[in-house]
């Protein structure tokens, strides 16, 4: 099993069968595929190389690393349960070459698996401006 940390060396997730599991709680957040992660999308969110995960722009997500006191465990019911409903949502399983850059995105590790910007403009009838808006939910 691995862990997966963040820019402060913080745990933020364990990789273990295939699954992505939220380091506190073990709640599946995402599963892999190959070097491929995945989340609530329905699509590739990044791939695990070097010891890193990148996004498929290229930055760094976390950094992976051996976890030296892993006791192996079987899976939860719910945790197969969760792990299929995201495998069931995946309709682009495949991602272009990804060009690493030596710099750590904006958003979180749990966010890249979870979280779905949308971006809008809006246009008023009393300005001739536009107001670019990003709102951001979680898609559960």
């Amino acid at each position: 099993m691995y862990i997966v940390l963040d820019q402060q060396n913080n745990p933020i997730a364990l990789l273990e069968n295939m699954m992505i599991l939220d380091y506190n709680d073990k709640s599946v957040i995402g599963i892999i595929i190959g070097d491929c992660f995945f989340g609530k999308k329905n699509h590739v969110i990044g791939k695990i190389f070097n010891d890193h995960a990148y996004l498929v722009t290229g930055e760094i997500i976390g950094s992976v690393t051996r976890n030296q006191n892993y006791v192996s465990t079987a899976p939860t019911k719910e945790q197969v349960a969760a792990a299929w409903d995201i495998l069931a949502g995946i309709s682009k399983h495949t991602s272009d070459w990804i060009t690493e850059k030596n710099k750590w995105a904006s958003i979180s590790f749990k966010e890249s698996l979870s979280w779905v910007s949308l971006k809008f403009f809006y246009v008023s009838d009393y300005s001739s401006a536009f107001v670019f808006t990003t709102i951001s939910y979680c898609s559960k």
